[in-house]
This record gives structure tokens, C-alpha cells and sequence, in this order.
């Protein structure tokens, strides 16, 4: 595992959280924690799938962090979680796999049907569909367990 690497893409990955943040007109101070947001579920995404998990569970484990590490740096500094998470999810949004199931599908209306087309359309579509259900439900879990009115058990 290349560390100087894994830093790198972290630092990359903290641009669009930013960016994202900026668009979602976030106040300036809490765009840092935006950008740790992002290296962070960029990180740890990273690091699991270089050992060997799937991505769509390693995108579940590293937004759950992430939204962890949202609500406890918006209790401290008194604003609502979302307004950290969302802009730091934004990097682990599977873009690659959702643009090969767009060119996929249109390959499939310009050519006619194509085993190989269709395989990829399918097997691109799904991981996106994973990968966008895992960053939805691992957003969601630590608010349900944190701000939840009754206990768990």
C-alpha cells in the first residue's frame, strides 16, 4: 500500500466536499470540516477495498463514519449534522461505474442487443445502485441511533 498515494487521493478527495459544500451555500467555517469529511470517508473506503472488501461495503462503513464524525463535530460547534455530511459524501459517489451503465445503455439503443453491452449495464447498474444505497443507509444510521427518542433495546 502506497502511503504517499493514499495521502494524495485523500487531499483530492477533500476538493469536491469542499466544492460541493460552497454549492451548498455552507457557511466558510465549517468548510474544514468539510474537507476532513471527505479524506476521511476517502480514506477509509481506500483502505478497506486495499485489503480486499467489496466497495459497496466499504462505502457503507466509511459514510457511516463519516456521518459519525458529522454529528459530533456538529454538536460541538452547534450546527445540524447533514450540513457536514452531506458535502462529505459527496467523493465516494460512484460516478465511473454510473457513467459505464449510461454508455452501456446507449450502446445498446445504437447497436441492438449485445451480450457484452448488456452484461456491463447490468453489472455497472448494480454497483451503482449498492454503492448509492450504502452511502443513503450509512448517512442514516448514526442519526436513528444518536437522536432517537427511545432505546435501542
Amino acid at each position: 500500500m502506497n502511503t504517499f498515494k493514499i495521502i494524495t487521493e485523500c487531499l483530492f478527495a477533500a476538493v469536491p466536499a469542499v466544492g460541493f459544500a460552497v454549492a451548498f451555500n455552507v457557511p466558510p467555517k465549517y468548510l474544514k470540516f468539510c474537507a476532513i469529511g471527505g479524506a476521511l470517508g476517502f480514506l477509509v473506503r481506500s483502505v478497506m477495498m486495499e485489503y480486499g472488501v467489496q466497495i459497496s461495503l466499504a462505502t457503507f462503513t466509511a459514510s457511516i463514519l463519516v456521518s459519525f464524525y458529522a454529528v459530533l463535530w456538529a454538536q460541538k460547534s452547534m450546527a445540524h449534522p447533514r450540513v457536514i455530511s452531506v458535502a462529505s459524501i459527496i467523493p465516494m459517489i460512484p460516478g465511473v461505474y454510473a457513467y459505464k451503465t449510461m454508455i452501456a445503455i446507449v450502446e445498446l439503443a445504437n447497436r441492438g442487443y449485445d451480450m457484452a453491452m448488456m452484461q456491463s449495464a447490468v453489472e455497472n447498474g448494480l454497483k451503482t445502485f449498492f454503492i448509492l444505497g450504502a452511502i443513503a443507509f450509512g448517512l442514516a444510521i448514526p442519526g436513528l441511533l444518536i437522536y432517537r427518542g427511545k432505546p435501542v433495546v
